[in-house]
């Protein structure tokens, strides 16, 4: 441990040591905060709920960040934040919460002003599918952490009742009384067909990313997840693939390729310099959200990640490649086996890739028909699609707690 580690760890200690006996004292009042996985960002499903308890009157709603832009979004809208720009108004602000809410498995906790019991805190998810397990390591405690972690929340969410049951209850421990089935803020607006139709029409994300893009261009969004281990960008695995040659075949068959990458752990080999193939760089874009974009895509590229089941609502078609996917189950692991119940076609090589994005692209429906049985499956596993306003039910749960 360095020595700059050791100072900050034992200036928290002492700061504990001051304010958690103070947050003891401090009347709660109907105060919330919200964050999501990172300071620098706004988006998921922290993001839709602030929005909406923002909208509501006579309780205080304030978002965590250290962002200017998303500072100056929020000061557009009239609405509140916190910063540890200002940390004297953000430990007046913690020593007051009623409710804090995050999407991940730790929840914002100052100097532990927040941990006590007096303080209710609320994990919203952030994924759901069957590569939603622990993170496996050679030394246990990581995912013992996650557990333990986890269990400090008050009430953790889930999208449906198989979901809660196979990760809240048998992979979390959870109890019954802290486990919600309240589905995602993120994924309303899937729900809204009317709004789905405009977003898709006007593509105002797609044109603010890329200006020159036009009518007749079908937006493509490949979503690789993060690996527990060293990993190149995985398309550069697939044989026959070339980027050049892909940014060329993108252009002659009017595709517009945009692509992200998990911020845990960034992977070899990034295409840079390409005309049809856009890197959406969250450092350069903190108000990008991933669902808010969904709504204008017409094709999703995946592996393993979450955003599979997201998608499905939207009934879209989506393609997967997989070069590592027995590595992958080796050593992360899935809920059951992914590709009984992945909702589009695996491809292995380059030229099949391309056939397929044309066929999917060109022939939606026709594509989406051929898995909608797996579609099926998987929502009603993963996602209750009878859940569809999650930001009104979960703003109507905190204004009981308050």
């Amino acid at each position: 441990m360095s020595w700059q580690v050791a100072v900050k760890k034992n200036i928290f200690l002492v700061l504990s040591i001051l304010f958690v006996p103070i947050s003891h004292i401090v009347k709660k009042g109907k105060v919330v905060i919200l964050q999501t996985r990172s300071r620098k960002v706004y988006c998921d499903n922290t993001k839709y709920l602030y929005e909406s308890l923002s909208e509501m009157k006579n309780i205080e709603v304030y978002w965590l960040t250290d962002n200017r832009d998303v500072k100056q979004y929020i000061k557009d809208k009239n609405w509140n934040y916190i910063t540890w720009s200002n940390p004297i108004k953000m430990i007046i602000i913690a020593l007051r919460a009623k409710v804090v809410v995050d999407n991940g498995g730790k929840f914002f906790n100052p100097f532990g002003i927040t941990g006590i019991k007096s303080v209710v805190k609320i994990c919203l998810g952030h994924g759901s599918g069957p590569k939603a397990t622990l993170h496996r390591t050679h030394n246990i405690e990581t995912a013992l952490n996650q557990i333990i972690d986890i269990n400090k929340f008050d009430y953790v969410n889930f999208t449906s009742e198989y979901f809660a049951d196979n990760m809240g209850k048998k992979t979390y421990f959870l109890p019954n009384e802290k486990i919600l089935t309240l589905a995602y803020p993120r994924c309303d607006a899937f729900f809204d067909d009317v709004k789905v139709k405009k977003s898709h029409q006007r593509r105002k994300l797609s044109r603010l990313l890329y200006p020159s893009i036009t009518s007749e261009d079908m937006v493509v969004l490949y979503t690789p997840t993060w690996r527990p281990y060293k990993y190149s960008f995985p398309l550069c695995e697939m044989p026959g693939f070339s980027f050049e040659d892909f940014d060329d075949w993108l252009k002659l068959n009017n595709f517009i390729f945009f692509y992200t990458v998990h911020s845990n752990m960034l992977p070899e080999n990034l295409p840079i310099n390409l005309n049809r193939v856009v890197f959406i760089d969250s450092d350069s874009n903190p108000l990008f959200d991933v669902n808010e974009f969904m709504l204008e895509v017409d094709l999703l590229v995946n592996d393993y990640s979450t955003t599979s089941t997201d998608f499905s609502i939207l009934n879209r078609p989506q393609v997967f490649y997989m070069p590592d996917y027995e590595r992958y189950n080796a050593e992360k692991c899935f809920l059951e086996p992914y590709r009984d119940i992945m909702p589009g076609y695996e491809v292995v090589k380059y030229e099949e890739f391309k056939e397929l994005m044309l066929s999917a692209g060109l022939n939606p429906e026709s594509y989406v028909g051929q898995y909608q049985e797996k579609i099926d499956r998987l929502q009603e596993k993963y996602y209750d699609t009878g859940s569809k306003h999650a930001t009104k039910d979960l703003a109507k749960f905190i204004s009981k707690l308050l």
